[in-house]
């Protein structure tokens, strides 16, 4: 099966995906969501989704954010969010309120806490972008006018990054060992024959690319999941990015979808 077959390619393959803003606007999240820049984009997800998963299945995210994942309801599957953090949490409660309105009988499961204490959950696909590692341990909101786009965003994460227990809090080697307890607890959380399904962006350190990728894809195949498919999608740009490459700074544009398959 293609995945995504009737999304254009660029010239290297990757997946050209359009901004959500307007759809997303369209459908019954809240106000809020808009303003936040860490969402999974809704096409990603929908093609994520109509790859792996059939009505009636059970869908889960571990790191629910803003609740993306909630467009499964609508192709009638259920839905299990994990949230540690109250913001999203919250969040994620208006936009179930918001969706049942629409659609009376939609399944979503809301519940808040550290998913290493949730988790195991049975599920037939785990679907999930994770956090990186030190986004947050030193981040602080820059000083600007209130309606400038890197102070809002800058606040915007503050806001939803208030745990202690936040994975983002951690440098790379205490993440790492966290992340990969998770993975073991998603191995665990997926039904056979069932599927993890991770969006991730590699970062650039000191002027070099890491390969987050890699290291999931060995992390997830220790825990006994199969590589089934890789696919490469092109990032919209932005601010942030313009003023890298302005700089002659290095930039990725690019994230990974990466598919696996637990086979017994």
């Amino acid at each position: 099966m293609t995945f995504a077959p009737d999304i254009p390619r660029d010239e290297n393959g990757w997946i050209i995906l359009p901004k959500d803003n307007t759809w997303r606007k369209d459908l019954f999240f809240p106000e809020a969501v808009m303003k936040h820049p860490a969402k999974m984009n809704l096409y990603m997800e929908q093609a994520m989704i109509e790859h792996v998963a059939k009505p009636g299945d059970i869908l889960l995210d571990p790191f629910g954010g803003t609740g993306t994942l909630m467009i499964g309801a609508l192709m009638d599957m259920t839905i299990v969010l994990l949230e540690l953090e109250d913001g999203y949490h919250q969040l994620e409660q208006e936009a179930r309120k918001n969706l049942l309105k629409e659609k009376p009988n939609a399944q979503v499961v809301l519940l808040q806490g550290d998913n290493r204490f949730l988790l195991p959950i049975p599920c037939n696909h785990l679907i999930t972008s994770p956090p990186y590692a030190g986004a947050m341990d030193i981040r602080k909101v820059r000083e600007g006018d209130e309606d400038d786009e890197f102070v809002e965003a800058d606040r915007q994460m503050m806001e939803y990054s208030k745990s202690p227990r936040n994975l983002s809090k951690l440098n790379t080697f205490l993440y790492n060992q966290a992340m990969e307890r998770i993975y073991k607890l998603c191995y665990n959380s997926v039904l056979p024959g069932g599927t993890l399904c991770v969006n991730i962006k590699d970062r650039i350190e000191k002027g070099r690319r890491v390969y987050l990728s890699k290291w999931i894809e060995r992390v997830c195949v220790k825990q006994g999941f199969v590589l089934e498919d890789w696919f490469k999608w092109r990032v919209p740009g932005n601010q942030f990015t313009s003023i890298r490459r302005s700089k002659g700074e290095i930039t990725i544009d690019d994230e990974d979808c990466i598919i696996f398959r637990k086979v017994n």
